[in-house]
């Protein structure tokens, strides 16, 4: 679901109001509900929105700004805990864009991931976007390329390992020389991506083995 025009649901403070003030031809303005573009408006709103599903958050649904997901093991459960997120939303005056608002599918498009009943995979929209970069020639290309690719990473395994030759050129006073690792790893993190694994959910019943691996530091 997604709220419709969601920051406009947060109130300005009085003391604040002054501080909105704008000019147009029609004279001068201030706002009343918050606007968008402050620098403050998304923690407020993440606040507000973690405020009115307090108690629903993680068991009932995942929210993430203005955009929340409803999940549940059937159908009959799904219609409840529907319900309980919409009194909330009433309860808030908060109204829904239903233009964007999915109802009763079994996976969701959800922060660049596709989230379906028997795990979770990158979103191919996300994944045409990191496709489409072309090779980069600065400092701001490899970083804008990593940060593409570092929010995959769960889905390539060994990522740091093979990302290792274009990290090294981040660092801004560094000569900037692209050589065949990477290129290697260039295009190795796309292909990754073309055929990524599906990252299934855990089983809470069975039991869970942990291995850790330390390493001596030097004072």
């Amino acid at each position: 679901m997604d709220i419709a025009s969601g920051y406009w649901n947060v109130p300005m403070h009085e003391n604040s109001v002054a501080k909105t003030a704008f000019t147009c031809k029609y004279g001068l303005y201030e706002w009343l509900v918050m606007p968008f573009g402050l620098c403050n408006a998304v923690p407020a709103f993440e606040r507000l929105m973690e405020t009115v599903l307090v108690d629903l958050k993680w068991r009932v649904c995942l929210v993430y700004l203005d955009d929340c997901v409803i999940f549940s093991k059937d159908f009959p459960s799904h219609l409840i805990r529907v319900r309980q997120v919409l009194t909330r939303f009433r309860q808030a005056g908060f109204k829904l864009k239903m233009k964007k608002c999915h109802w009763g599918h079994s996976q969701v498009a959800f922060l660049g991931h596709i989230v379906t009943p028997t795990g979770i995979l990158p979103d191919p929209e996300k994944v045409k976007a990191v496709m489409n970069v072309q090779r980069p020639c600065d400092v701001h290309g490899i970083r804008s390329f990593l940060g593409l690719t570092s929010y995959f990473r769960r889905y390539i395994p060994g990522y740091a390992l093979i990302s290792a030759p274009l990290e090294r050129l981040k660092v801004m006073e560094a000569p900037f020389f692209w050589n065949e690792d990477c290129e290697s790893a260039f295009q190795q993190l796309k292909r990754a991506l073309m055929k990524p694994p599906i990252l299934v959910y855990p089983d809470i019943k069975k039991r869970f083995k942990f291995s850790t691996w330390t390493r001596h530091a030097t004072p």
